[in-house]
Parts: structure tokens; sequence; C-alpha cells
């Protein structure tokens, strides 16, 4: 039953390809999130930031309170694929910078796509996800709800966004988000 699921999907998406059919989503990559805030003291920022990755699962890889940087080690988050399976495997940068009154506080991520059958086989790149209707985002494996790698980084570092945003008492509306987006057709990525 499940094969014959899978048939009727193919022959679907199959159908739609072949008829010219766009399925329109936006694909998004992430260069950073920014929180800006006023009388927040540098030391104090990268004190919070330190917990939230720990609370995360992130271990620190290097952090310089004095100049307001911090990396993580490499998390793994997902893995995906069969023939060659792949581990995915995120890093996030920070830094805090102040200018007058106000301190920004920055977090960039990495995704690291590593093939588990050779470990020097891998690429790092900005974390990239797609938005669109739910519908939409189905057909697309990497965004599948909690299996798809792309939908798991997102999650992940969106948790830290938010756990960052609240720690310093801002919504996550007051997030500056750094990004690119640009429209796709869901039929065809991945």
């Amino acid at each position: 039953m499940k094969n014959c699921f899978k048939w009727i999907l193919l022959l679907l998406v199959s159908s739609a390809l072949f008829a010219g059919c766009s399925v329109p989503v936006t694909k998004v990559d992430v260069q950073s999130f920014e929180i800006k805030k006023a009388d927040l003291q540098k030391k104090e920022a990268m004190s919070v930031l330190t917990n939230i990755f720990f609370d995360r699962g992130f271990d620190i890889k290097f952090a310089d309170k004095d100049a307001g940087v911090m990396t993580t080690e490499f998390k793994k988050f997902a893995s995906m694929g069969e023939s060659p399976p792949f581990d995915y495997f995120m890093q996030i940068k920070s830094s805090v910078r102040t200018a007058g009154d106000r301190t920004r506080v920055k977090l960039s991520p990495i995704v690291k796509e590593q093939n588990r059958m050779n470990a020097a086989a891998y690429t790092e790149r900005s974390l990239s996800y797609f938005t669109g209707k739910s519908e939409d985002l189905k057909f697309i494996d990497s965004m599948r709800e909690n299996v798809g790698w792309r939908s798991l980084g997102q999650i992940l570092f969106m948790n830290v966004v938010s756990d960052t945003a609240e720690a310093f008492s801002m919504s996550e509306e007051d997030v500056i988000q750094n990004v690119t987006k640009t429209p796709k057709n869901a039929l065809t990525v991945d």
C-alpha cells in the first residue's frame, strides 16, 4: 500500500511537470538575524548568549567577550538520504557590537552537509529553507515536517533566535532578518 501511494504521488508530480505546472514557494537564504537593544552591556549579552547556546545543545568553539564574538561547535541536527547518506550540522557565529547607547546582537547560522560514507566530502553554506503554503512545501523533501533537514535546521535556528529575543525582553517581530528571498517552484527544488 505504501509503495502504491508513492507511485501515485510520483505520477501526479510527473504529470504536473509535463503540464508545465508551477507550485510557488519562496527560498529564504539566511545571512543573519539581529537584535538591537538600548542599555545592554557587551559582556552581559555574551553571557546570555553562552547560556542560550548551552541550553540548545551547542558547545562553544571560540569566545572572546572583550571583542564580542563567539562561535559554536557544529551540532548535528538531521540525517537524510540513503545513497549516499548525509548528516547535517549547524554552527552559529555571534557578534555583539555597541554603538552609542545601542547594542547589536547578530546571529549567523552555517550549515555543514557531510557525506556519511566519506567524512572529507562536505559543503558549508548559509542556512536556507522554503516558505509557502504547507500543502506546497510537502513537495520538498528537505522541508517535510519533523524529518526534513531544512525544516529541522530552521526550527533549531529559530529556537535560538526566539530564546535570544526573549532573554533581552524583545518580541520576535523586533528581530531584523538579513535574508535573501527568491521565488522558486516546489516541483523542481531540492
